[in-house]
């Protein structure tokens, strides 16, 4: 279980001046919780830098550098171990195949019946131990098919038959677009809150932000539970589109 923050800009900025108090405030949540990794999956002129470590983010100063260079897209992950994996590197979002970057809350139970839902050459790439990473690459499994919201419908589907919990909440960065899945909050466990599977979003001035729950926050609009919603990297034109196949526009 985790915390994401997602960014698309028109113009390069960097997170914390996008975010100001926001990131300051998310940063803080590693000193608790959330410190068991972190991870930087930005776009800088052009090029993708991937930059992940298993500490915590508050009292690091690979955070702070990684976090100080103008983007024009990101995702950013803190970690909260879960189902007894380790803290290592290889477990650290976000997770990257391709030109795609990917991070994921919430918990994926057994983690083997995932193996399933990936394409036989995907699954001999797998590196770590995480429920997650086999997240990512059931995705780019169905990405080989079809649309990223049909992929994103068909692997929700296939997870809930074969897993036994299958939250799903989650970032995906690609080439063209940020796509946020939002799961349902009912699925959160009790002693993190009610409220911990919920995500926002908020939009000024050529500037998309996303972020998980964790702190006070004014002028974010809540995504409805059980959607995808997909950001358009070059006009920040928003869709929403729920996971069963019904669809309505958001104007950006």
């Amino acid at each position: 279980m985790c915390r994401l923050l997602g960014l698309v800009s028109r113009d390069e900025t960097t997170i914390p001046d996008a975010l100001g108090a926001d990131f300051n405030a998310f940063t803080a949540l590693s000193a608790g919780l959330h410190g068991d990794g972190w991870g930087v999956a930005a776009e800088h002129a052009g090029k993708r830098t991937i930059t992940r470590a298993a500490e915590a983010a508050h009292s690091s100063a690979h955070y702070r550098a990684a976090t100080s260079v103008p983007v024009s897209s990101a995702i950013t992950h803190l970690r909260a171990a879960t189902l007894d994996l380790p803290v290592a590197d290889r477990n650290t979002h976000p997770f990257v195949h391709g030109d795609l970057s990917f991070a994921h809350n919430g918990s994926i139970r057994e983690i083997a019946a995932i193996e399933q839902v990936i394409d036989a050459d995907l699954r001999r790439g797998i590196q770590g131990d995480t429920d997650s990473e086999r997240y990512m690459l059931a995705l780019v499994s169905e990405l080989r098919r079809s649309s990223p919201v049909d992929a994103v419908r068909t692997v929700a589907a296939r997870l809930s038959e074969v897993a036994v919990e299958a939250s799903i909440n989650a970032l995906l960065l690609t080439p063209d677009e940020l796509i946020i899945v939002a799961d349902e909050h009912v699925k959160a466990p009790a002693f993190v809150g009610a409220d911990y599977y919920a995500l926002s979003y908020l939009e000024r001035d050529g500037l998309f932000t996303v972020a998980s729950s964790g702190w006070e926050r004014e002028g974010w609009r809540a995504i409805p539970e059980r959607t995808v919603l997909t950001v358009n990297r070059r006009t920040l034109q928003l869709r929403i589109d729920d996971l069963d196949g019904r669809r309505a526009a958001i104007a950006a």
